[in-house]
């Protein structure tokens, strides 16, 4: 019996060693692809367009910058020519007063790329309309004991239109969803042609030392009225970089974006509605 048990013993430890073996992993990082960042919203402002392109897996630096690109942003009948950024490599702006309108479709053309360094100039596009939003009624906070957290609960009537929303939160005017996987992504298929009347947006966690809040803070939400197309990619991004489970699961789907030519990314118009409340 002591025999028995040395040996399941052995065979125990034998296994955990071979589980923190060092296995060599051969990726093929041939294969280079534009990444495409764009943006342009019902705001008066600087809007940008992001070029970079992908980077080998074990790759720890910066993506590498696109520079020496020609992007213009054009609705069919004005065009707007965006200027690379002296300070930031690859980062495409708009002259300071660019809006877009609502109900028109805007149109990305990036030309003059040559993402394989081999002589040959590519060119890319991409299509994306802007459509009406309501004007937020107000917003209102309310704590969440069970989850230690202040709810943004919104106020607003939804058209009877089918529609799809992004949301960020604001604290004292600093962005909480600094990151594209963290605002709230949804349709209206709940509220659709409704008053929303107090709809959970959003939280501000206590755990979070930058989203715990006190009497006093300002706090604020804002709305996009996004494209179907948009709301999927955002939904895909949330799914590819979320923890797998089962832990050795396959990989997720490519997530698809808008832009032609086997680029990856999203150009995104969109309108904005924003509202404030002040936590008492």
């Amino acid at each position: 019996m002591h025999k028995i048990k040395y040996i399941i013993l052995l065979t125990f430890i034998s296994i955990l060693y071979s589980c923190t073996e060092k296995m060599d992993i051969d990726l093929d990082d041939s294969y280079t692809r534009l990444v495409v960042e764009g943006r342009l919203s019902t705001d008066t402002t600087t809007h940008q367009v992001r070029l970079t392109k992908t980077s080998a897996y074990f790759y720890n630096n910066t993506a590498p910058a696109v520079r020496g690109a020609l992007v213009t942003i054009d609705d069919g009948t004005n065009v707007l020519l965006l200027t690379e950024s002296i300070i930031r490599p690859g980062v495409y702006e708009t002259p300071p007063n660019s809006y877009g309108i609502i109900g028109k479709t805007y149109r990305l053309l990036i030309k003059n790329v040559d993402i394989d360094n081999d002589g040959n100039f590519e060119e890319y596009a991409a299509n994306s309309t802007i459509y009406p939003i309501n004007t937020i009624d107000s917003i209102r906070m309310e704590y969440r004991s069970f989850f230690e957290a202040w709810e943004v609960k919104c106020y607003v009537l939804d058209p009877p239109t089918e529609d799809y929303y992004l949301f960020n939160i604001y604290k004292n005017n600093k962005l909480m969803t600094d990151t594209i996987t963290e605002p709230l992504v949804v349709d209206d298929k709940m509220y659709n042609g409704n008053y929303t009347n107090g709809i959970g947006v959003g939280y501000l966690r206590d755990r979070k030392p930058d989203e715990k809040t006190f009497p006093g803070d300002t706090i604020g939400l804002e709305i996009w009225r996004i494209t179907k197309d948009f709301q999927k990619f955002v939904m895909e991004l949330k799914d590819a970089t979320r923890p797998s489970t089962p832990l050795f699961s396959g990989p997720p789907a490519n997530v698809k974006g808008n832009i032609s030519n086997g680029a990856v990314g999203y150009f995104a118009a969109y309108s904005i509605s924003r509202a404030k409340t002040v936590i008492k």
